[in-house]
């Protein structure tokens, strides 16, 4: 491709010399006879680099270099000032408007021919830089992209996993409930039977007639109902039908604390009740893999965070918790883990530790496990993108911290850290979070 050169000059002797001279370097040459018309021709079509006289008629050669250079599109453009006037003033008045080179009339043709190669080059190095960002910019928008829908992929996931997991919880109270009430109609027939007995025998000894027979139908009536098992069994089956019925609101409850908030609105939140509510929804996840714990520090006031990605953050610690304990339970050693989650009140910081006793992170992959693409699960397993989405959580949209300790075969801990209520609120109250749409 021919670089084109943009010569400005009110001198037409001047002009067809520039254009002789670089028409042999190979140029495309483009005059301009005022400032004016460079402006207008560097606007429409800009050129590769601009050589400007300084001393013109209306707009000067250094005002055209000046507005030049103070358009973020054009500024990129070289230009070399081409003037009589060659004083140290002179100069340094042009290189402060923003130009790139100075020449004196009268030049030698082989030293403005160089200059001119010399700019060239700096605009083509440009021209490829900018090239090379916009390459970037595009993979670093195709990285978020694929950043994106592998986070949705894992919450969806996620999602799949606790919708399973709380049917479940809900379905075991809902059978037992079921069950009871089952027992407690068949019952009833019974006792129905022996309500009339009775009524017949009250009938009778309002008329005065009450006879062995009455006696003898009721006393009947009443061993064929087992009265001493109904009124053992009776209240027991309602007993155990609300505490059901108590479990199921207490999934609600906690479903409805899980996701029931504004997903990007920042809150005063109380930490030990959303690990909990957590803990409860997920608990099909973890019941029959580890026991769980907590030891809630008791000082630590309301911290300043999202809801909703505070309770994603604890599952996804809690689910990879879950999965190192599984697989060590897989190479061998057939004992159900231990999950624990602490918090505690740091100067200015809530710290929140979730420790499990499961394989430990290996040494050679430390360093990458929250990294976007990294996963240690299979071809065609689920992405695992829970450590990633954690990061995010914590670091981005929190301003927070997140680190780990392991020790391989013995287990893993990680320590989040997030500011405090007050601390976060002065610097952020009324803003929106930054999502982990990143994450």
């Amino acid at each position: 491709m021919t670089e084109r050169i943009l010569c400005v000059d009110d001198m037409a002797d001047i002009l067809a010399l520039l254009r002789q001279l670089l028409g042999q370097e190979g140029y495309e040459v483009v005059c301009a006879g005022s400032g004016s018309e460079a402006l207008e021709i560097i606007s429409s079509e800009p050129p590769d680099a601009i050589l400007l006289d300084v001393m013109m008629p209306g707009i000067d050669g250094i005002e055209v270099c000046r507005r030049v250079k103070a358009d973020e599109k054009l500024s990129c453009i070289p230009v070399i000032l081409l003037t009589a006037k060659g004083a140290d003033q002179d100069v340094i008045e042009g290189l402060d408007a923003g130009a790139d080179d100075y020449v004196t009339k009268p030049f030698k043709r082989e030293v403005l021919a160089a200059r001119v190669r010399s700019a060239v080059r700096v605009k083509r190095g440009y021209d490829t830089i900018a090239e090379m960002n916009a390459r970037l910019l595009a993979e670093i928008g195709e990285r978020k992209r694929r950043e994106f829908e592998l986070a949705r992929a894992h919450r969806l996931e996620s999602l799949g996993q606790l919708a399973a997991g709380i049917a479940h919880e809900i379905n075991t109270p809902n059978q037992y409930v079921s069950h009871n009430l089952r027992f407690l109609e068949e019952t009833f027939s019974g006792v129905e039977g022996v309500l009339r007995a009775v009524g017949l025998l009250l009938e009778a000894d309002r008329n005065g007639r009450i006879d062995a027979q009455h006696l003898a139908g009721l006393r009947s009536t009443a061993n064929e109902v087992d009265v001493s098992y109904v009124v053992r069994e009776v209240p027991r089956a309602i007993r155990e039908s609300r505490d059901g019925l108590r479990h199921v609101e207490r999934i609600v409850r906690a479903m409805n604390d899980f996701s029931g908030h504004d997903a990007r609105r920042k809150i005063q939140v109380d930490l030990p009740r959303t690990i909990e509510n957590t803990l409860l929804v997920c608990r099909q996840a973890w019941k029959e893999v580890a026991e769980v714990t907590t030891d809630f520090d008791p000082a630590l006031p309301p911290v300043w965070c999202v809801p909703g990605e505070f309770s994603e953050l604890i599952l996804n610690l809690v689910l990879n918790a879950v999965q190192a304990i599984a697989e060590a339970a897989r190479e061998g050693e057939a004992r159900k883990g231990r999950i624990a989650v602490r918090t505690r009140a740091l100067p200015g910081w809530a710290e929140i530790r979730v420790e499990d006793n499961g394989t430990g992170i290996p040494e050679p992959i430390r360093s990458r496990v929250f990294d976007p693409f990294f996963t240690t699960r299979e071809v065609g397993q689920a992405v695992g993108q829970g450590l990633t989405i954690a990061h995010a959580i914590v670091v981005t949209g929190h301003r927070g911290t997140i680190r780990f300790e392991t020790e391989t075969g013995r287990g893993t801990t990680f320590i989040v850290r997030l500011p405090m209520a007050g601390v976060a609120a002065k610097e952020e109250e009324g803003s929106l979070a930054e999502v982990s749409e990143t994450a």
